[in-house]
């Protein structure tokens, strides 16, 4: 098994890219805002990325099983029948807002991030171990 070093600086800036559109798909997570939000502010901070071609952003409920209600898009990676991108998020649903690369020099890097929609926004788990972690 091959022992990888330090991150490079094409790893770091895809982590970058990839944190800017995790960040960017938080921003709409709050109860009575619409599904289909989170989408859309992943999708547009894709676009503004330099390597969008290959990125990719999912977002989906979380519950007993991965993938489940909400259902926040019609459409993408995983196409489910959207029937929540048009239905505002309540306070207590969890969600996976998920970004992901697979690139030929940096091999696959992707973030996964578990929130819970609040009154007011969300409530992330995980964030604190959010960098290069090497074992």
């Amino acid at each position: 098994m091959a022992v990888m070093g330090p991150p490079t600086q094409l790893m770091r800036d895809l982590l970058a890219e990839i944190q800017f559109i995790q960040q960017a798909g938080r921003m709409p997570v709050a109860a009575g805002r619409l599904g289909g939000e989170i989408y859309e502010a992943g999708r547009a901070a894709v676009a503004a990325c330099d390597h969008r071609d290959g990125l990719v952003f999912v977002a989906h409920g979380m519950g007993l099983i991965p993938h489940e209600s909400p259902h926040l898009t019609g459409s993408g990676e995983f196409p489910y029948p959207g029937t929540h991108v048009d239905r505002p998020l309540e306070a207590g649903m969890v969600l996976s807002i998920e970004t992901g690369i697979k690139h030929p020099e940096a091999g696959f890097i992707k973030l996964e991030d578990t929130v819970v929609v609040t009154e007011t926004g969300w409530e992330a788990y995980g964030d604190w171990g959010r960098d290069w972690n090497q074992i």
